[in-house]
């Protein structure tokens, strides 16, 4: 049981039997009183946001996971169905461990799952993906009243604002955070 003064983003920490995924840290100063670490946290068995407070030095208990290389399948409504690139096992990962992420993961993408005790804890996510249009309506001239955008969709179904010059084909680089449009691949 690793324990650490020094609480890191992207951490997994265990407290009471549950893991959390450690989204945010700020440090707060009190002057004479020391500093205070305030965490912003995701409990991985319900996805509930949590905030906790703690005084700069207090030992935390972390667990360091495995990563393990994983080919994506195919989903239906509660799971993403992946297999390990080593085993060849296939196995399915709840939609809600997932997330939002599910909407760009295309047939065959290769990710990294995390793995604890032999639990999945979280898909790491990549920042970007470069997905290929597949319906664009056409750019009607004068159409820049409000904003010089329309709607696609691309590859995995996924659909996003873009700027009018998009056309079928084209590459588009995504912002997964936000599912923004970030840019067309080179």
């Amino acid at each position: 049981m690793p324990l650490t003064d020094q609480p890191v983003k992207g951490m997994y920490i265990r407290e009471n039997d549950r893991i959390f995924y450690l989204v945010d840290r700020k440090l707060k100063t009190q002057g004479r009183q020391g500093g205070l670490i305030i965490m912003k946290m995701k409990a991985l068995d319900t996805g509930q946001q949590l905030e906790k407070t703690v005084k700069a030095g207090v030992k935390i208990e972390y667990i360091e996971p495995e990563t393990v290389a994983v080919q994506y399948l195919y989903a239906d409504d509660k799971n993403g169905y992946f297999m390990d690139t080593n085993t060849y096992e296939t196995f399915p990962i709840n939609i809600d461990i997932v997330g939002d992420y599910i909407q760009f993961l295309k047939e065959g993408d290769s990710c990294l799952i995390m793995r604890f005790e032999g639990k999945i804890l979280n898909v790491k996510i990549s920042p970007t993906v470069e997905l290929e249009v597949i319906e664009a309506s056409p750019a009607v001239r004068g159409n820049t009243a409000n904003s010089a955008s329309k709607k696609v969709k691309v590859e995995t179904g996924y659909t996003l604002n873009v700027p009018l010059f998009i056309e079928n084909g084209d590459i588009l680089k995504i912002n997964t955070e936000t599912g923004e449009y970030s840019g067309k691949a080179n």
